[in-house]
This record gives structure tokens, sequence and C-alpha cells, in this order.
């Protein structure tokens, strides 16, 4: 009997706490819900805020065109507006046409053309002229009774080495020493000697004729 009644005082003791523990439970279970359930919508209405203000600043900002090294920016184009002021089919003004001076040419210089001397002397060279192709004797002399050493062809170029002499015979010639063209040397006749230029410049023609004996 003291058994029963002990068991029954337990199960009277316990109960209470069961029922306690078990409207804990009821009471605390919803809570942690709706408290989880507020933190969710508090995080989604976040998300929400802040995809609005993303949008905005996209649509609020210009984007920045990104600049390549090496390449210049374009210019922004403007149209062009006719004023009010200018008629629409004004004539553009044109610039000024700029007239270049002509460059000064130069004028060449002309190149002098050698001249002959005037007469004989020792230095210059005589052309032999007048001796009908026989050509003019050089003689060991300055006469014609001294040896013939050579003949200077007609037309050819002698060099004067000295004179004048006056003849030997005291005939009216006057003598010249003359190294001919293929080097041979002697007196030759003034009659038959024209002053001429250097061997390989422009001759001039004979014009004077014999008047005595070569």
């Amino acid at each position: 009997m003291k058994d029963n009644w002990r068991d029954q005082q337990t199960r009277q003791t316990r109960r209470p706490r069961r029922l306690e523990e078990v409207s804990s439970a009821e009471i605390g279970f919803p809570v942690v819900w709706v408290l989880v359930g507020a933190l969710a919508g508090l995080l989604v209405i976040g998300l929400i805020g802040l995809g609005v203000v993303n949008i905005l600043r996209k649509q609020s900002i210009t984007p920045t065109p990104e600049v390549i090294p090496g390449l210049a920016p374009t210019q922004p184009i403007v149209e062009a507006t006719t004023t009010a002021s200018a008629p629409a089919d004004a004539t553009p003004t044109l610039p000024p046409v700029v007239t270049l001076e002509p460059t000064a040419t130069p004028i060449p210089t002309a190149t002098p053309v050698p001249t002959p001397p005037n007469e004989l002397a020792k230095g210059v060279y005589a052309q032999v002229i007048g001796t009908e192709g026989a050509g003019v004797s050089l003689r060991a002399g300055p006469g014609t009774n001294n040896a013939r050493l050579d003949v200077a062809p007609e037309e050819s170029v002698v060099l004067i080495l000295d004179g004048p002499k006056a003849d030997e015979n005291q005939e009216e010639i006057v003598w010249w020493f003359v190294r001919g063209p293929n080097g041979a040397e002697g007196w030759a006749a003034q009659d038959y000697l024209k002053p001429t230029l250097p061997p390989g410049t422009e001759q001039s023609a004979p014009t004077a004729e014999p008047t005595a004996e070569n």
C-alpha cells in the first residue's frame, strides 16, 4: 500500500513538470520561426533596396569611354547651324590667294673665247700659211744661204723660241727661231708665220700671201 501511494505521489509531482515543459516548448517553437521569418524578410527587403539603388545609379551616371593608349580622343561632332542673321544661301568667303615670288635663276656666265695674239713674239705659237702646200723651211741661220734642216708643213703650228732677227744677206726678210710639230728646230721666214692659239684650240684660217722665198 505504501508503495502504491508513493507511486501516485511521484506521478502527481512529475506531471506538472511535463506540462510546463510541453507548454514552454509549444510557446518557444513559434517564436523562433517568427524571428527567422522576420530576419529573412529584412534580408529580402535589403536586397531589393540595394538593387533599386544600383539601377538608379546606373541610370544617373554616364559611362566614361575607355582611353586606349596611342589613340587621340575623338572630338565631338558639332552640327553646323545657320544663324538668323546670315542667309542660308550666303557665298562662303574664299581665303586670299598667296602669290609666290619667282625664284631668280642665275644667268650662266659665258666662257670667254680665247683669241690669238696680234703679233709674233717669243713664246707665241704661229701657224704656217701661204706656202701653197710646200711648207716653210727651217734653216740653220737667219738667211736663205743657210742649210735647210727641216720643213714645217702647211697649216701646221710651230712655237717661236727666239727672234726676231734680220736677214744675213741684207734682204727684207725677218726670221724667227721656231720648233716644228715634229720637234725639229730652225729659222723660219716671218712672212709664212701667223700668230695663232696653242694646238688643240680653234685656229684661224690663213689670210696672208707669201711675199718672199722660203
